[in-house]
Order: structure tokens, then C-alpha cells, then sequence
């Protein structure tokens, strides 16, 4: 159906819903990272009082399992982001979401934004939507629908497994960092002929991501060999001279080797990757000197409490959300994802922030978090078209009489 020709809604009565609350997000990012806060210092306390190993093992568990849920969630405000409805101001919100959201989820504005611009485009295509890209994914999503028992086998048990949810990681890193975004019948086609491994390797090191992780490696490697066997001013100047190197190499790099996703944002495409630079330089440095002055093993810490979520619980989260909101449906505008009436828990974990009303958001990516359901709600009241054509579900594995969970949406034969 074409949206222009015949929409769900008159454009006076989205309007109300499209204002961006600059302070309602601001606050949501600074309570996602107040429960890191509390978390991770309970978490520091409990290891530097002489906690037994057995409580600290489990409270430890816990903070690995509840830093990638808020990681998650960030994630989702990067989302918003993404669409522009973090903040107002557009300069403003690429650069709160770069340093606020993606930047310490290892990635970046406008690299999520090229890919996730396809997913709105071609939403659960399997040549098209980048969100689908890998036979792995692909061949996830084909085995759709999925009997329960299956699908809890394959999705919540596996949790458990390791190699499936670092094999999500691998399919993740390579879609937001170094994957081609088909939008075209002729680029799918092109996609084909792959490059060798050795032209692969070649074009990888001269992307500057690439030069830049070598960077950081280097200053990573060099900074724990002399803290322990230099004094203080040797450090800074090793430090420093790094970082004067890494600045020499950037002035010489050509702009046009940095990504631009054509948008007007807070300065150009290389700036910004000298910015991302900076910050993972001055997060390492700060790990490496709190060490010296607290006698904590800062970096161990946060290898083990954030990255490991991060590549871990992190990508499990994304992928089953993806699944909830988009297996066993349609590619049509009102079939492509459910409208998910889930239980708090499910909704804080996987959902937030709009994502159980995540038909709304794609039919209407202009409208912030906080205004889905009033979206929903209006749609359901004044368009037939919507009402009688949306999948909606409630609940995750019961539902009352009359209505559908989520588990026999995604297990039912006539969906697709």
C-alpha cells in the first residue's frame, strides 16, 4: 500500500505526537547509567571487602546479566537517536548519542544509521534488510514459524551455549562495522561476487577504523609496559607521544576514506572519528591511571563486567528482540513487525522504549518513544485498514481467552 496515497492518519494529528522532549531523554539516558552506577559500585565494594567467593560469584553473574540489559537499553536510546528523537537539535543529538549511547557500545551514530535506514527500507527482506544480512540470520529467520518447545530450545536455552550468542556477535560486528548495505535489486546482484580473503584483509586495513584500533592496541600494549617499570613523567610522555603520532596519521588520512551517511551532523565524518579516537584513548588512559592510584585492577574490571556483556548478553538481547518483533511476518507496511503487549519484565529487558509498539515506529519513524502507544491507540480508534490487518500479541506464553501470545505468533502456519 502506498502511504502517501492513502494514509493511516491525517498529518495534523501525527503532528501532535512528533514534538522531541530534549529533558524526557536526558533523563532516561542518566537513569540507565545511574543503575550502572549503583550496580557496578556495589559490584567494586563487595570484591574489595574480601567477600566470600560463592555470594561474590553470584552477585558478580548478576552484574554481568543486568550491565548487558542497561547496555541494551542504551542501545535503544541510540536507536532513537538514530531517527533523530534524542534531542531536538540535530547537532546536538548525533553528538549526545555518540558519546552517550554508541561510543560506549564500541560503535558509532552514523555507522548504525546507514544500516538500520535498509531495515526501515525493506523490513524482513532477505536480499534487502541488513537487520537479515548473513546466511546464518537468514537461515534463522526461514525456519519460521517455530512450535514452542523448538523455540525455546533455540532461543532460551541456547543462551547458554556459548558458541550461538558469540556467533550473533560475529554477525552483528560485521554488519554495523564492516558490511555493505544493499538498497538496490543491482547492488544485491553485485553483492554476489565477493571479494577473496586476501583483497578482503587488504581493503580492511585501509579503513581507518582499522588504523585506528591498531592505535589503541599499541597504546594499550605500551602503557601497561612502562606504568610498572617507569616513573610518572616517562609514562605521560610515551603517552603523549602516541597519542601525537595517532594525531599526525589522521591529518594525513584523505577525508574521503571516512564514512559520511549524507546527513548534516555535529562536524565532518573525520572529526568525528578523531572524537571517537579520543574517547576510547582517554577511557583506556583513565582505567590505566586509576590502577596506579587505587591499586584496583581497573581494566580487568571492565573487560570483565562491560565487555563481556557487551559481546556476550548484549547481542542475545538484540537478537531476540529482532525475533520477537519481526519473525514468521510479512514484508507489508502493516505486517512487518507485531504490535507486543508484554509482562514488565519482558517489556524492561527486551522492549523498552517503544519497542513493544515497534509497527507504530515503523510506520511512523518520526515519532519519539514516549508517544507509540498513543499512536497505537489512535490508529486502532479512527483506521479499519490498521485495526484488521495488525498482529497483536500479549503476553509471551499465555494470554487471556481471546487474545494471542507471543509464542504461538511466531509458531502459526497462515502468518507469512
Amino acid at each position: 500500500m502506498d502511504r502517501a496515497a492513502s494514509p493511516l492518519l491525517r498529518s495534523d494529528e501525527l503532528r501532535q505526537w512528533t514534538k522531541v522532549s530534549n529533558s524526557r531523554n536526558l533523563l532516561c539516558l542518566a537513569t540507565e547509567y545511574f543503575l550502572l552506577f549503583v550496580l557496578h559500585f556495589t559490584n567494586v565494594y563487595l570484591i574489595k571487602s574480601g567477600t566470600p567467593w560463592p555470594l561474590l560469584f553470584l552477585f558478580g553473574s548478576f552484574t554481568i546479566l543486568m550491565t548487558g540489559c542497561l547496555i541494551h537499553r542504551i542501545g535503544l536510546l541510540g536507536h532513537e537517536a538514530s531517527h533523530g528523537l534524542l534531542h531536538s537539535n540535530r547537532k546536538s543529538n548525533d553528538l549526545l548519542s555518540d558519546l552517550l549511547c554508541f561510543y560506549p557500545l564500541w560503535s558509532s551514530t552514523d555507522s548504525y544509521r546507514i544500516k538500520h535506514l535498509g531495515h526501515h527500507l525493506h523490513p524482513n527482506d532477505p536480499d534487502l534488510d541488513p537487520n537479515m544480512a548473513g546466511d546464518k540470520t537468514e537461515e534463522l529467520y526461514a525456519r519460521f514459524p517455530m512450535p514452542r518447545p523448538e523455540f525455546i530450545w533455540n532461543y532460551y536455552a541456547k543462551f547458554f551455549w556459548p558458541p550461538f550468542v558469540l556467533s550473533n556477535l560475529f554477525d552483528l560486528f560485521r554488519m554495523l562495522s564492516f558490511g555493505k548495505v544493499p538498497t538496490t535489486s543491482k547492488e544485491v546482484s553485485e553483492e554476489v561476487e565477493k571479494p577473496n580473503l586476501k583483497e578482503r584483509i587488504t581493503r580492511l586495513f585501509k579503513k581507518p577504523t582499522i588504523l585506528g584500533m591498531l592505535f589503541l592496541v599499541s597504546y594499550v600494549i605500551m602503557t601497561r609496559i612502562l606504568i610498572p617499570t617507569t616513573g610518572f613523567f616517562a609514562v605521560v610522555a610515551g603517552q603523549s607521544f602516541m597519542l601525537m603520532i595517532a594525531l599526525a596519521v589522521w591529518e594525513w588520512i584523505p577525508e574521503n576514506l571516512f564514512k559520511n551517511d549524507s546527513r548534516k551532523c555535529y562536524t565532518t565524518p573525520k572529526n568525528r572519528a578523531l572524537i571517537r579516537l579520543l574517547f576510547y584513548t582517554g577511557l583506556i588512559t583513565v582505567l590505566a591511571w586509576a590502577r596506579v592510584f587505587s591499586g584496583f585492577h581497573w581494566g580487568n574490571y571492565y573487560l570483565l563486567f562491560w565487555i563481556l556483556p557487551l559481546i556476550y548478553v548484549f547481542p542475545y538481547l538484540m537478537l531476540l528482540r529482532e525475533i520477537y518483533q519481526h519473525a514468521n511476518l510479512g514484508q507489508g507496511q502493516l505486517d512487518n513487525s507485531r504490535i507486543i503487549h508484554a509482562d514488565p519484565f519482558t517489556r524492561w529487558v527486551l522492549l523498552g522504549y517503544g519497542n513493544d509498539f515497534h509497527l507504530v515506529h515503523h510506520l511512523y519513524p518520526n515519532i519519539p518513544h514516549y508517544h507509540l502507544r498513543a499512536a497505537h491507540n489512535a490508529l486502532m480508534e479512527k483506521s479499519t485498514e490498521y485495526r484488521s490487518s495488525i498482529r497483536e500479541t500479549t503476553g509471551t506464553f499465555q494470554a487471556p481467552e481471546g487474545r494471542e501470545p507471543l509464542l504461538d505468533s511466531l509458531s502459526r502456519a497462515d502468518v507469512k
